[in-house]
């Protein structure tokens, strides 16, 4: 019951019958005759009746198909007969070690109810006990196992049994070692288990008793962990970490709105180009790679700006190329889940805008750049977590972000139909779009641009923002700024700078005072007027590392 509109009701009741009184008294007198007059009072009594059942939408009289403790304990049940189908995907396992161990979490649920239902209205909460297996507990314990079966094999072989030709653990010995600690830490499962209460809410809409859960519920039903198509690789990682190396995965869902926090402490800045050629020879994630970043390169400002974790390699610089003064900075992911748009609010069409530096501190970016100032104009076409929110292509090329993290292109006229747009975001896994453009380099060669292109005042010259790709969670963001001689770019220019640094791919992204580079929330280039503008959205690359991992 809505006590609200229960009060209205009644002050609506209390004053029909003052009316009617009034009526019949005025009736008495002569003063009105009483059949019109109480028919009237009655019908505006109802007129305003009705208005408050309609404002009360369901909360004042109920007729659910079934009350919500039903619905609860029906989706408790549903839910243990199904093996959590219902809320998450358990992986399969890639091996039978990784089977075992989700096999062990699906079986570990059970859930009951925490005491009596709340009903507020169109509200209701049950608290829930759910009972699972803890993976975070079951790491250190496969961990230490795996390193005392190892130790024993050791003590009992001979060299020639360990060791392969190259003085290398030999990886037979090491997989069994870790097939037995699964198995002996799985044998006592229980000891694992965890117990927390978690509330279902449950929400009264058109007529029936319906519940969503969140991300605490979602967490529970998980073991605990975040990303947990990545749990049992990181585990075997982990346990055999002193030994051999085995990359952890680390993927950021899609619809994360904060990333991890980086680490403060892997920020650093220098003057020392050897100190910089040392982070790219000792990191993973540039090993075997081509860089942007060139040693003999006119550097301006001698300072290099760099972050550097397992997840995320990156390097920013301010050098003279091909006459221009431009500030770089190339960036290696692990994971093209770490290539991010952050629109500020969160939500498509928000009247707020911010500067980059906010939307960067907000979101959690290890480095980040000028988006397409989206909300400035209405044009193109605006994708954002896979959702299409405008669709007027008009004669603008667009940059699609797919879930690869690669750059996709298309041009005028190529998706003329909304229809169209929509099968091209499912058909390429497209997460969001930028529409600024021109692309300047497609497939490792110049694209062919009209002079008279619609955005970026192509012809003169102006502060420029590009981003470009090479390989594989390989990118290098750029802006073109006024200084040491140099008046910005046109966009043919521009476009030979993103080719001759060595893109594949690289697109046009909102310039002169928009164009803007932020590394540990600071701006790095130099922006038009020496001012930050506000603007609707960023991009921006962050650490797949959790933050607890992350220290």
């Amino acid at each position: 019951m809505d006590y609200l509109h229960l009060l209205l009701l009644s002050a609506l009741g209390v004053g029909v019958l003052i009316v009617i009184f009034g009526v019949i008294r005025q009736a008495i007198r002569k003063k009105m005759e009483f059949f019109w007059g109480t028919l009237a009072a009655l019908c505006a009594g109802m007129v305003l009746f009705f208005c408050i059942m309609a404002s009360s939408a369901g909360t004042i009289v109920f007729l659910p198909d079934e009350e919500p403790e039903s619905v609860a304990i029906r989706f408790v049940q549903s839910y243990m007969e199904n093996d959590a189908s219902t809320m998450i995907d358990i992986p399969e396992g890639n091996d039978a070690n990784e089977k075992l161990v989700y096999d062990a979490l699906r079986s570990s649920f059970s859930v009951r109810a925490a005491g009596e239902i709340q009903i507020e209205g169109r509200h209701a909460v049950q608290n829930l006990e759910v009972t699972y297996l803890d993976l975070k507990q079951l790491t250190p314990q496969v961990k230490t196992r795996a390193e005392q079966n190892i130790a024993d094999y050791v003590a009992n072989h001979s060299n020639e049994e360990i060791y392969d030709e190259n003085d290398n653990y030999r990886s037979g010995f090491m997989e069994d070692a870790y097939s037995k600690a699964v198995r002996s830490t799985l044998s006592e499962v229980t000891k694992y288990y965890t117990t927390v209460e978690v509330p279902l809410q449950l929400t009264y809409e058109n007529g029936h008793w319906q519940t969503r859960p969140d991300e605490q519920m979602n967490m529970a039903f998980s073991g605990g962990i975040a990303t947990l198509d990545t749990f049992a690789n990181n585990m075997k990682s982990e346990a055999l970490s002193e030994i051999t190396y085995i990359p952890k995965r680390y993927i950021l869902p899609e619809d994360m709105l904060v990333a991890p926090a980086p680490n403060e402490a892997k920020y650093g800045v220098t003057a020392d180009i050897n100190e910089i050629k040392e982070l790219y020879a000792s990191s993973k994630l540039t090993e075997g790679r081509t860089f942007f970043w060139d040693e003999t390169a006119e550097f301006k400002g001698k300072e290099f700006r760099y972050y550097v974790d397992d997840t995320i390699f990156t390097v920013a610089w301010k050098e003279l190329y091909m006459g221009k003064y431009c500030a770089f900075a190339e960036v290696f992911i692990a994971d093209p889940s770490q290539f991010r748009r952050k629109i500020a609010a969160d939500m498509f069409g928000s009247g707020i805008q911010k500067t980059a530096t906010q939307l960067a501190r907000e979101s959690n970016a290890v480095i980040a750049m000028n988006g397409d100032y989206y909300k400035y104009r209405s044009e193109g076409i605006m994708v954002y977590q896979r959702e299409l929110y405008r669709f007027r292509p008009r004669q603008l090329e667009c940059c699609h972000i797919n879930t690869a993290g690669d750059l996709l292109f298309t041009y005028a006229g190529e998706l003329a139909t909304e229809e169209a747009a929509r099968e091209y975001i499912a058909q390429n896994d497209v997460l969001f779009t930028l529409t600024f453009g021109p692309v300047l380099v497609a497939n490792g060669e110049l694209h062919s641009f009209a002079r008279d292109y619609l955005l970026g005042q192509g012809m003169q010259y102006y502060s420029r923002a590009a981003i470009g790709q090479s390989g594989s969670c390989h990118y290098l963001l750029m802006n073109l700024n006024y200084g040491y001689g140099s008046r910005g770019a046109t966009l043919a220019e521009e476009a030979n700078i993103m080719l001759g640094k060595g893109c594949e791919n690289a697109y046009t992204l909102d310039g002169g005072q928009t164009a803007e580079m932020v590394i540990q929330n600071k701006v790095f280039n130099a922006i038009d007027y020496g001012n930050e503008r506000l603007v609707s959205d960023i991009i921006y690359f962050a650490t797949a590392l959790p933050e607890e991992e992350n220290r």
